[in-house]
């Protein structure tokens, strides 16, 4: 019998994906991918913990496939009563090129209740081909057809590291185009204002924006999730609040570190 994930499940995997896709990092041109860099979030409904979600950086770069790469790692998981009623723990991996930041390896493994699934990825940017090969998946391995902008989760991660987000006007948009599970996603960013948010380090200045998915049974609108990035050189995911079917969710930073120094 195979057994799929359960609705919270779900919806704490769509949660974390949102969460690294928008991740900008320092805004730089051309900028590399910070060594030993470091966040960690607490997912809540209201008072009460969810999940939390870790981002990594691997502090040396090693070759892939001929490229030089930097690995970050992603994991997600319950906490509390939810990890009793439905445990999740998720981990995704990527190498991505240092100069361009297009993946060329991906991993992705879930543990969802008693449901399993391990997935890995081989990005041929030459031939516009990503190689998927999963035991759970039918054929278990195929090969998609991507275009040259077509990144993985974690090279959604560093989607708008270069873009001075700061100097951007409200109402301009980013797009972003996302392999996920075996499927391409187009992804929008709306910048929609500047504002304060209140937070243990003192109230923070930042960009408040709209992420648009295509239209989906989990959340309540197409602009149901609402993103506060941190208006200064680090331009981090400070705040996130979710309208799911199901719910209120919000994301909150509660550690940043880079070479294991504390940053706020």
């Amino acid at each position: 019998m195979q057994f799929k994930p359960s609705f919270f499940s779900k919806h704490l995997h769509v949660i974390i994906i949102l969460l690294v896709t928008i991740h900008p990092s320092i805004c730089q041109e051309n900028s590399s991918i910070l060594a030993n860099e470091h966040l960690k979030y607490r997912i809540h409904l209201g008072f009460i913990n969810a999940a939390e979600a870790t981002i990594h950086t691997s502090g040396q770069t090693q070759q892939v496939n001929g490229q030089e790469t930097r690995k970050i790692e992603i994991t997600g998981k319950t906490v509390g009563i939810l990890d009793i009623i439905s445990p999740v723990v998720d981990y995704w991996s990527a190498y991505l090129d240092t100069d361009s930041h297009l993946p060329i390896k991906t991993e992705m493994r879930k543990k969802e209740g008693r449901y399993r699934k391990t997935e890995t990825v081989i990005f041929d940017h030459a031939n516009l081909i990503a190689k998927i090969n999963s035991p759970q998946n039918k054929p278990t391995v195929k090969n998609l057809a991507i275009n040259k902008s077509t990144l993985d989760l974690i090279g959604g991660y560093f989607f708008l590291r270069d873009k001075p987000l700061g100097e951007m006007k409200i109402g301009q948009k980013q797009k972003a185009n996302i392999l996920v599970d075996g499927s391409i996603y187009e992804i929008w960013f709306i910048v929609k204002g500047f504002e304060k948010i209140e937070s243990p380090w003192g109230n923070k200045n930042c960009i408040r924006t709209t992420l648009v998915l295509p239209k989906n049974k989990m959340f309540k609108e197409e602009d149901a999730i609402q993103l506060w990035i941190t208006n200064d050189k680090y331009q981090l995911p400070f705040k996130m609040e979710v309208n799911l079917k199901i719910g209120f969710l919000s994301i909150d930073l509660t550690d940043y570190t880079i070479e294991n120094k504390n940053v706020y």
